[in-house]
């Protein structure tokens, strides 16, 4: 028995054996995604593995702290800048008793006592970090002499009405602070290339670090739960103008990404459900066969999912556009079938066969479609992402089970006693073209091809240039608040541009310290050859375990008893009060205890408290392993072209010294030549292979050739057609290009394959030019239903393949088709045209 037979023999005479097979599929597949399901929701994996600027990024936000930072912005009037001042105090101590936030960066943490208290506490060891020379000279002080003159000139300069040594007599008594602190103070500038005022005062930025537990999307929704409400309450008390609390950062981006995911699976599921539908019943007019499939297409998308559950573990939430896009084709296959059931049943057949005959006459068809289209998407995993390679397996496993069960399950659905044939007006229509098109395919070739040549022409001209967009932005919701927050304080303080990661790992502290050294002296040279605007590294933070040890024994030849004594006889002489003397006597203590080399040190971190402002530039250099670092150059513009980028790879890196430079500006410059290459060769990959398959479909090089011809005007049109409506290409929706010439080419085969097994061609042809209209139609809808996502790497890719899809069906009507009729012999299209007579075989 024929497997279109077969077929119809189960489906028809052994419902329940099929039904019960269904049934148990479904509940395989249901338990699969209950007890497995997880999603994944990190932005990064939406980008290419394999690169190293791309693992950097996953390195720094995996591993620092500052991925767990929020900022705050207010912004108010030009008239009320003085209100603000005024108010910024508050808001910022409002938000250090927030239950969610660590600690608050508002300031210089040298301008507040706590600050300076902080410093102090850690001076000890930064004083034997630092080199021999500087330390010499800052152990000189605690002479005894040295200790009598600075309090003797002190003395004189209160004495003579300065404020300043009063300062000093209560922060750095022995003048041994200030030299221990410099190298951490002079790399604790942050306000320098990041501000926290903007320029006109309208705006004052505040850095918080939050205690969310991870940076899932579940933990970022929580936490900006909490953030939202209290910038409903933030502006108590202020008394001016409008007053904007802004917030981003990644928990910020987290959340909202994670959120308009589920705002997406709804929209263009749901928008692709009714455009589908709605095409299906006006080309049909008939509910039982649509309901037929919208569950063969849901059973398609629950066995994809249970299968890419146990194939990968986790779906990335890109994965969410899988079930739109499988709709718009998966019911290709239904249109495809039921067309030709249809088209048997208004002859006469009964329903067995009448499934027989649709199987066999679009079997062959629905098989090499459903080939191509999943070798395209299968062409994803080339791209090296992720997200994308989830998606573009669980779209080829989807588009295979829909090919089965659009000629298996969905004939459970339609009814035995066939309805009344109706009027099929479009039928009818396309009956007639196709009619005309074969007895005068000139008339049509001749207004088409022009057309399409010259598109095909405007896509390969420089002028207008494609749009390539490779911001930050690009990746981005399209309404973000975090986005509209970042937006503005760049906007407000344009010295605050991503600066580029300089991410370097060490095997111990010593290297470390040695890297950062070499990496300081040779990035300063490169600054002032004016190639980058600034840089700040941890050198003077990275402890030097051998600078240490020549340092503490340095300190065995100081005389401590001497210096205590004699820094007694001068408070005395000069009449200090020396309770006030009391933090220089614990430092000397402290100086004595160091010098003891069998006394292990603590390490100077776990001598800050967790709530110290000074935390925000420890987290800023070093990740939670401490040998484990980044430094940050400010180039002279933001990163935004290959010829900056490749400066930048030259300049930056030192010999031997093993770095990894990233950020995201320049990540996604770095990625543009992969896209291009995605664009050009993956595609002509792609072409290839589609032109290999039609070469053994048709044996015949006139039908290939058209067919190929047909290809190549059809992207060239999509890329004219972006141009003409400036709609940009980014580095994901180039992907576009490969997915149209697996999806397109399937219109060709439908028609081609018929065109040369027909026997009565304008019956035969326009009984699958119909259903080939209407499955690009839903194919196109389920595209352009995912132009409503607020990812944009989703609408993009939706709105490139609705182009591309329909500029394909186009050229497959108005140029395959008269082409393919101008190719045959005239006395053979005569002879097909003459009047139907009925098959006395069936008659």
């Amino acid at each position: 028995m024929r497997i279109h037979s077969t077929i119809a023999h189960y489906v028809t005479q052994r419902r329940a054996i099929v039904w019960l097979a269904v049934a148990l599929i479904s509940i395989a597949s249901v338990f699969v995604l209950v007890t497995r399901m997880r999603l994944d929701t990190e932005v990064l994996n939406l980008l290419p593995s394999g690169f190293e600027s791309v693992e950097g990024l996953k390195v720094y936000n995996r591993d620092f702290a500052q991925v767990r930072e929020l900022t705050f912005a207010l912004l108010c009037q030009p008239q009320d800048v003085d209100k603000l001042e005024e108010f910024a105090p508050e808001f910022a101590q409002r938000l250090r008793h927030q239950p969610w936030c660590t600690r608050i960066f508002a300031g210089a943490p040298m301008e507040t006592a706590e600050g300076i208290h902080d410093l102090q506490s850690i001076a000890v060891p930064l004083l034997l970090n630092l080199e021999p020379q500087a330390f010499d000279q800052a152990i000189a002080l605690l002479q005894p002499q040295q200790i009598r003159e600075r309090l003797h000139r002190l003395r004189e300069e209160i004495e003579a009405g300065s404020p300043r040594p009063q300062m000093e007599l209560t922060l750095d008594p022995l003048g041994v602070i200030a030299p221990a602190l410099k190298p951490f103070a002079s790399n604790a500038a942050i306000e320098e290339d990041q501000p926290l005022t903007s320029p006109d005062r309208t705006m004052r930025v505040f850095l918080t670090v939050t205690n969310q537990p991870s940076i899932s999307a579940f933990d970022c929704q929580k936490l900006m739960q909490e953030v939202n409400a209290f910038r409903q309450t933030a502006t108590q008390g202020w008394d001016g103008g409008p007053l904007q609390v802004l917030v981003t950062g990644r928990s910020a981006y987290v959340a909202e990404i994670s959120l308009s995911m589920r705002h997406d699976i709804i929209v263009t599921v749901l928008g692709s459900i009714i455009l589908v539908g709605g095409v299906f019943y006006a080309g049909f007019r008939r509910w039982i066969p649509l309901f037929g499939m919208g569950f063969s297409l849901i059973l398609c998308c629950v066995v994809a999912l249970a299968c890419g559950l146990l194939v990968f573990g986790e779906l990335n939430m890109v994965t969410i556009g899988f079930c739109a896009i499988l709709i718009g084709l998966g019911v290709d296959f239904a249109i495809l079938i039921y067309g030709r059931y249809q088209q048997a049943r208004d002859e006469g057949f009964d329903h067995p066969t009448a499934v027989g005959e649709s199987v066999r006459t679009l079997g062959r068809a629905v098989f090499f479609g459903a080939l191509t289209t999943a070798i395209g998407f299968l062409a994803l995993l080339l791209a090296g992402s992720a997200g994308f390679t989830q998606l573009g397996v669980l779209i080829a496993l989807g588009i295979s089970f829909a090919g089965v069960f659009m000629m298996t399950v969905f004939f459970l659905f339609l009814p035995r006693k066939s309805p009344p044939p109706r009027r099929d007006w479009m039928f009818e229509s396309v009956r007639r073209y196709v009619h005309w098109i074969v007895a005068k395919p000139a008339s049509v070739l001749w207004i088409v091809t022009p057309i399409l040549i010259a598109l095909t022409a405007l896509a390969i001209s420089p002028k207008p240039p494609v749009i390539f967009d490779v911001s930050t932005s690009s990746m981005e919701p399209k309404r973000s608040d975090a986005g509209y927050a970042l937006k503005t304080i760049m906007e407000k303080m344009p010295t605050r541009w991503e600066p580029v990661l300089g991410i370097v790992k060490a095997n111990d502290a010593q290297q470390l310290h040695d890297y950062w050294q070499r990496i300081a002296a040779h990035w300063q040279k490169v600054q002032d050859a004016g190639k980058i605007k600034s840089f700040s590294t941890p050198a003077a933070l990275a402890m030097s375990p051998a600078r240490e040890r020549n340092n503490r024994e340095t300190l065995q030849k100081l005389s401590f008893p001497a210096a205590r004594d004699a820094l007694s006889a001068a408070i005395n002489a000069e009449g200090f009060n020396r309770d006030t003397f009391g933090p220089a006597f614990a430092l000397l203590d402290q100086l004595q205890s160091a010098s003891y080399l069998s006394l292990r040190l603590p390490d100077w971190r776990s001598l800050l408290p967790k709530s110290s402002s000074w935390w925000f530039l420890v987290d800023r250099y070093f990740a939670h392993d401490p040998l484990l670092s980044t430094g940050f150059v400010t180039t002279n513009q933001p990163v935004e072209t290959q010829a900056q980028q490749q400066m930048l790879r030259r300049e930056l890196p030192v010999s031997g010294v093993p770095m990894v430079l990233s950020g995201w500006s320049f990540t996604l410059t770095d990625l543009v030549p992969w896209s291009h290459r995605q664009l050009i060769l993956i595609s002509s990959l792609m072409a290839v292979f589609d032109a290999a398959l039609l070469a053994v479909l048709y044996r015949d090089w006139r039908l290939w050739l058209i067919q190929v011809a047909t290809l190549a005007m059809s992207v060239a049109s999509m890329i004219a057609t972006m141009k003409l409506l400036h709609l940009p290409l980014n580095l994901l929706n180039v992907l576009a290009f490969r997915l149209v010439l697996a999806i397109g080419v399937d219109y060709g085969i439908y028609v081609l394959l018929v065109w040369q097994n027909a026997k009565k061609l304008d019956h035969d042809v326009a009984g699958v030019v119909k259903p080939v209209i209407l499955a690009a139609l839903t194919a196109i809808c389920g595209f352009g239903s995912l132009g409503a996502a607020n990812n944009p790497t989703l609408s993009g890719l939706g709105y490139a393949c609705a182009i591309g899809l329909f500029w394909s069906i186009v050229a497959t009507i108005f140029f395959t088709l008269p082409a393919a009729a101008a190719a045959e012999p005239k006395s053979w299209r005569e002879e097909s045209l003459q009047p139907r007579v009925k098959d006395p075989e069936h008659a």
